[in-house]
């Protein structure tokens, strides 16, 4: 994030699309990390940078009437969409807009969740272990988190090694750090939740990749198609390599020998002690 409200990928309709998306293809690994955390009926979970309530809706529909979610969010065009996705679940869920850069969260959200779920936000903060402290005060003692972050972005791009691709991702990891993230900030998650008061639980590599037939393909392919021209209006490459990157990558999706590879996350799943 570069300001109070602004992200590096922004909120514009387009990127609410790539969410949408993202949120479908990845679903079944959330479900697999919220199983390990005890997401279920009853339970009380906060989604910590909720976006636009893709994942809380899902976490709500999990934990049923008899449960709680509760969605984290700095944006406020963001926090409205959340609020409108899931207010078929009434006093069941809340969204609360809250800057994570914080010291302290507020009062009625410390130590009152069993678990916490935190995926691709770290890597677009300057100082991830202030998340990790405020996950700490949402949990109660023996809360479980489960976290989704890159390990190895430069894994990202077609197995041929496409050059315009492989510029896109280095363009991107730049724009992250610029911003004072990290992409690989996975690297960095053991040693910040046992330094901010848990004990690790599981660590476990996700490595996907994607052929132009498979659904998973708009995933990796449709940040490119996003994200690309964002780069150009950010300064980081001009018109003539946006039109040839998107080239490539029709060109690949023409190809049925084609393999595209994301980027290669970790899942880490830890207890608040």
């Amino acid at each position: 994030m570069s300001g109070p409200t602004d992200y590096v990928l922004g909120t514009h309709d387009p990127e609410a699309d790539r969410l949408r998306v993202q949120h479908e293809l990845w679903l079944d690994e959330a479900s697999r990390a919220w199983d390990a955390i005890g997401v279920t009926s009853g339970a009380r979970v906060i989604d910590l940078g909720c976006g636009p309530g893709l994942v809380t809706e899902a976490l709500a529909a999990r934990v049923g009437p008899s449960g709680r979610a509760v969605g984290i969010e700095l944006s406020p065009a963001f926090a409205a969409q959340a609020r409108a996705r899931c207010a078929r679940f009434g006093s069941a869920v809340a969204i609360e807009e809250v800057d994570l850069s914080a010291s302290q969260l507020p009062r009625d959200l410390r130590t009152c969740f069993d678990a916490a779920w935190i995926r691709w936000l770290l890597m677009f903060l300057p100082d991830p272990g202030r998340v990790l402290s405020l996950a700490h005060q949402a949990l109660r003692p023996g809360g479980m988190i489960a976290i989704h972050e890159y390990i190895h972005y430069s894994t990202y791009g077609l197995l041929d090694g496409g050059p315009r691709i492989a510029e896109f991702v280095q363009h991107a990891m730049a724009s992250f750090r610029k911003s004072g993230g990290d992409a690989n900030v996975a690297r960095r998650l053991p040693a910040l939740l046992t330094k901010h008061g848990f004990e690790l639980v599981q660590v476990r590599p996700i490595a996907r990749v994607a052929r132009p037939s498979d659904a998973l393909w708009q995933w990796p392919a449709g940040f490119v198609r996003t994200y690309a021209p964002r780069l150009v209006e950010l300064g980081y490459s001009d018109h003539e390599w946006l039109e040839s990157t998107l080239a490539e990558l029709s060109a690949a999706e023409r190809d049925s020998s084609s393999v595209l590879m994301c980027p290669t996350l970790l899942e880490v799943v830890a207890r608040r002690l």
